[in-house]
């Protein structure tokens, strides 16, 4: 008889034995433990108290600030805050893309921090 064919058989005797075993398997499982550091003497308190307030963002208005001012916005160096000043007045915020710099990406990250 082949090797492969004695295999065959014992894996198929240890088949059925284990389909025989199958019913009388029980698996037990321990209840869960949660462990729960503890320091002494400290009470856990159920009442939260406010932080201190964000401070409020302050929005930068373009059409009269100075150029440091609108140099502190993110994205705007020297240049292109002098490019903003010489564009001078704008009507609404979608203007600046009018100046050389600004593009609708830049434009979406200055919204919340500007004003006209």
């Amino acid at each position: 008889m082949k090797l492969w064919l004695n295999i065959a058989y014992i894996l198929v005797v240890l088949g059925l034995g284990l389909a025989s075993l199958w019913p009388n398997l029980t698996v037990r499982f321990a209840p869960a433990q949660f462990y729960t550091p503890s320091t002494p003497g400290l009470e856990a308190t159920s009442t939260l108290r406010p932080g201190p307030a964000l401070p409020e963002v302050q929005k930068v208005n373009l059409n009269t600030a100075s150029q440091a001012e609108i140099e502190s916005l993110p994205g705007i160096g020297p240049a292109l805050a002098q490019r903003i000043i010489e564009g001078r007045p704008y009507r609404t915020l979608e203007d600046l893309e009018r100046v050389k710099g600004i593009g609708p990406k830049l434009l979406e990250r200055l919204r919340p921090l500007v004003t006209l």
